[in-house]
């Protein structure tokens, strides 16, 4: 398995989280208290072992390794930038808080959820696939923080290599003869057209699990588009791995794969019956292993394929009209070659599943095909690298024609050609150029995430649990979803109670008019006590104040009953 040096790190990273992830689970399901820093070493263990085991090529196309370094580093700065300065997930919506509890969950007790009476604290979240949240733990305990500040750090770890090995991927599938390196560029630059499937699945919607899944299943891809080129063990072995890691995360990414896996392995030509056997096994074994294992006691979680739920549906503006069009072209070309079909057989498994999905959506009575309409998400990584080869093949002409026009040597052309050969070298940097500002232009205006959650009410809400009744405090924040999080997430209170099913539990104007009045709960947090109205500055007490934001109690006769306690 020739992997660049790029590839090679990138593999290991993905090693490593998809074995923390393994050997935590299975620390657990043997009965044993999850131990972060024996998963933390042998999940190393594996990572340098998947390093050794994957041979650098030699070197490459001019500035590819160059390439991949820069990549990586540029899509995690501008993630951090856009979580500046605090670095907190700057996603909104329940499901922030809903993988927010899990980790908080796991890090409290070292184990996952196996009492059924929890779902009543955590919802669905109890029977939810727990790999982005155990690694949210065990980060957090190898850094001393929390699962709280690592969660968006493993967020922007996975984006930045699935950019790495889109960019990859791209590389091994463009014409040998075709300048690789820019249109592999533009493989990347072009996932950011469909922001709604690359950016808001985090930014805004707090898809979290989902997206760090779709590292492990680019992944799998990479490591099948590996294997066409020479089948070897160590591929199949870094499929399956990667596919353990997209188990536990999402299980949803699972499916097409593994579908492209039988495909491509039936479909190799001059391979022995014996090693197309083998390569199934070995790659397809451990998922399904895996599968069964985790689907014990938990056959009921399958329901929510025919479940409905918010996600946007697809549209031509949501992907982009050009990017549709280049995709779509570099579809019908990848059919026509052997060495890019992965790209055909990928993208016809991501419809196949959608359309399974919807079926079983619509027949459950389903209003919105939650699953089929989420297939969405993963299509756009095999339609960018589609686009690339569209590109490509735009750019192959010029390039010719100027490799052409050069062989002819400088002192025999006249001038004029001369330059209009140097021009042709340019093309494909050009070509990347205008697809850039294509890109970058939208991105540049759209607005920064609006942010939920902060370290100053965090410290508020942690000091609140800790030293007065949680079901009993009240939130004076300018957003909803600061109070669902503070409430879930933070106090630790449940979620099917009278309280948390109150819609008014979390409207800041309510929040407003319960402490102007008196007889209300006797705690609140707020999140900017000064721009708090004054009525109730001045008719409250500051128990503990934390930056802007601070735990405050309200002066004379309150209400925390007995069943506000238990309903806790």
């Amino acid at each position: 398995m020739n992997v660049t040096a790029g590839e090679r790190i990138a593999a290991s990273i993905v090693s490593f989280l998809a074995l923390a992830i393994a050997v935590a689970y299975v620390m657990d399901r043997i009965g044993l208290t999850i131990a972060p820093f024996v998963v933390l070493a042998v999940a190393v263990t594996v990572a340098v072992a998947t390093f050794n085991a994957l041979r650098p090529i030699g070197p490459g196309e001019r500035g590819e390794e160059f390439a991949f370094a820069a990549i990586v580093a540029a899509v995690v700065a501008y993630l951090q930038w856009l979580a500046r300065p605090a670095l907190l997930p700057i996603g909104g919506g329940p499901d922030l808080t809903h993988h927010l509890m899990l980790a908080d969950y796991i890090e409290r007790h070292w184990r996952l959820v196996h009492d059924p009476a929890l779902g009543a604290v955590l919802g669905e979240m109890a029977d939810y696939t727990p790999g982005l949240h155990l690694l949210a733990a065990l980060a957090g305990a190898w850094t001393r923080t929390d699962g709280l500040h690592t969660i968006y750090p493993i967020v922007v770890l996975t984006v930045a290599l699935k950019a790495g090995f889109i960019f990859g991927i791209a590389m091994r599938v463009l014409p040998r003869g075709v300048p690789r390196l820019p249109f592999a560029i533009a493989a990347v630059v072009m996932l950011f057209a469909p922001r709604e499937y690359f950016l808001r699945s985090f930014s805004e919607h707090s898809f979290l699990a989902q997206v760090v899944a779709e590292l492990f299943a680019v992944a799998m891809w990479w490591a099948l588009v590996v294997w066409d080129e020479e089948p070897s063990i160590a591929a199949t072995v870094m499929f399956a791995i990667a596919g353990v890691g997209a188990f536990f995360t999402w299980p949803v990414w699972i499916g097409p794969p593994l579908l492209v896996l039988v495909v491509m392995v039936a479909s190799r030509a001059g391979l022995p019956v014996r090693d197309r056997f083998a390569a199934i096994v070995m790659g397809g074994g451990p998922i399904a292993i895996v599968a069964a294992v985790h689907a014990v006691g938990r056959m009921r979680a399958l329901g929510i394929a025919g479940t409905t739920g918010f996600v946007v549906w697809p549209s031509v503006e949501m992907f982009g009209g050009w990017f549709l069009v280049l995709g779509s072209a570099g579809v019908v070309v990848a059919a026509t070659d052997r060495r890019t079909r992965s790209i055909v057989w990928l993208v016809a498994a991501v419809a196949l599943q959608a359309a399974a999905l919807f079926v079983v959506a619509t027949r459950s009575g389903a209003d919105r095909p939650y699953l089929a309409l989420k297939m969405a998400y993963l299509a756009i990584y095999p339609l960018a690298v589609a686009a690339s080869l569209s590109l490509g093949r735009v750019g192959w002409t010029g390039w010719t024609e100027g490799r052409i026009a050069g062989q002819a040597g400088p002192s025999r052309l006249p001038s004029r050609l001369s330059r209009l050969s140097r021009l042709f070298h340019l093309l494909p940097w050009a070509i990347v150029a205008v697809v850039a500002i294509l890109v970058l232009r939208p991105l540049i205006k759209e607005p920064r995430p609006k942010r939920v959650v902060s370290q100053p009410m965090y410290l508020a809400g942690r000091w609140a649990r800790a030293n007065v009744p949680p079901a009993c405090v009240d939130y004076l924040v300018r957003d909803d979803d600061s109070a669902y999080w503070l409430h879930l997430a933070v106090l630790g209170n449940a979620r099917q109670t009278a309280r948390t099913r109150d819609e008014a539990t979390f409207d800041p104007k309510q929040a407003l008019i319960r402490w102007i009045q008196p007889e209300g709960l006797p705690f609140a947090i707020t999140d900017d006590f000064d721009a708090l109205p004054k009525d109730i500055r001045t008719s409250v007490d500051v128990v503990q104040r934390f930056g802007p934001a601070g735990v405050i109690k309200r002066r004379g006769s309150s209400t925390c009953t007995e069943d506000n306690r238990r309903a806790r």
